[in-house]
């Protein structure tokens, strides 16, 4: 008899989804559930061999997944019906953590802030005098995200800034400011104008790294069936593929839903120095 696969839950990957849905069809489901079992447990590898989290990223995760989203938003206290899963979350997390350490970077802006886990884990890989801008346009968060990032040594190096996420970059480039790495992960359907900020005022340093969360967005883009935040995330994709400023070499899409976007002159540059 074959053995049950792990409790259903919502996955972002839409074949996990279409294969929950073929299951209850089956009246034989024990291929099925090794398939998902193999899938599932492929996941809890990666989490059971990736570095640990700290102790303060793992409470800023329990405190989301416990966090009473839904009665705050009912009472008004919240602009939006905020989900857990709107999380980084810890695999995601230690990748830019890796990636933040990988390129010395000093710098790191962070639009969609959330409950500050990706910001902190940003932070923990900087060095003393690194700094985090992160921004978010709900102003609940920010006490919230205060509250838990200053339990550790490295909150000192996050700044808050609350406001729509446009208003908010335009006014960092009009202060001349630029960032080594910038994390896109506000809303989906305004990508698009964020990165035209970015490129067109200088906010992305000469040797700096775009990260675009939810780039496949749960499958939308490459499935015929998108609401608003999927069609925004299409065309993003597209547009970037069509833009010349971008180094196609080093455009780069991982399995976990994260593209990285570098600019074209950068590997000119290098080769340009030997």
């Amino acid at each position: 008899m074959a053995q049950q696969p792990a409790p259903r839950r919502y996955h972002r990957d839409p074949m996990v989804r279409k294969m929950w849905e073929l299951r209850d069809q089956l009246k034989d489901t024990k291929t099925l559930d090794e398939a998902l079992e193999l899938y599932l447990k492929r996941d809890k590898y990666c989490d059971d061999h990736t570095s640990p989290a700290s102790s303060e990223l793992q409470e800023i995760n329990q405190m989301t997944l416990a966090h009473p989203w839904s009665e705050l938003y009912a009472q008004g206290k919240t602009l939006w019906n905020l989900m857990p899963g709107m999380m980084s979350g810890f695999l995601e997390g230690q990748f830019l953590k890796f990636l933040v350490s990988m390129s010395n970077a000093k710098k790191v802006l962070e639009l969609g802030m959330y409950t500050g886990y990706s910001a902190l884990a940003c932070a923990e890989a900087l060095p003393v005098n690194g700094e985090v801008i992160t921004c978010d346009v709900d102003p609940y968060l920010e006490s919230l995200v205060k509250k838990y990032i200053s339990k550790s040594i490295h909150g000192r190096k996050i700044s808050i800034r609350i406001g729509p996420a446009l208003d908010t970059i335009n006014k960092l480039a009009d202060e001349k400011q630029s960032f080594d790495i910038i994390f896109l992960d506000a809303n989906k359907d305004q990508y698009w104008e964020y990165y035209q900020v970015i490129m067109d005022r200088g906010l992305l340093a000469p040797r700096g790294t775009i990260v675009v969360d939810n780039a496949f967005f749960q499958g939308q883009v490459y499935h015929e069936t998108r609401d608003s935040m999927g069609e925004g995330m299409k065309k993003f994709n597209e547009n970037v593929s069509r833009d010349p400023r971008v180094n196609t070499s080093l455009r780069t899409f991982l399995p976990i839903g994260v593209q990285m976007i570098r600019m074209v002159f950068i590997m000119s540059h290098v080769c340009c120095a030997h």
